[in-house]
């Protein structure tokens, strides 16, 4: 991997549909992706954003059977 791999913290709330400041909100909350500081820039490699997301996938709950009368 190099540094042309990682994605930039505006290009990842860009693809999130966010603004920065939320992407920076759960950064500060740990609850988004991993994330590499360089200085004062953030980057976010593709794979850590991926598994992040599959982490997060919910099942669809089902609804309970009804009983018929």
């Amino acid at each position: 991997m190099t540094i042309q791999d990682l994605i930039s913290e505006a290009d990842y709330a860009a693809q999130r549909g966010v603004s920065a400041r939320t992407i920076q909100r759960e950064r500060a909350l740990r609850i988004g992706p991993p994330f590499i500081k360089m200085g004062r820039r953030i980057f976010y490699r593709p794979a850590a954003i991926e598994s992040w997301l599959l982490a997060k996938e919910q099942a669809q709950p089902r609804a309970p059977k009804r009983e018929v009368a």
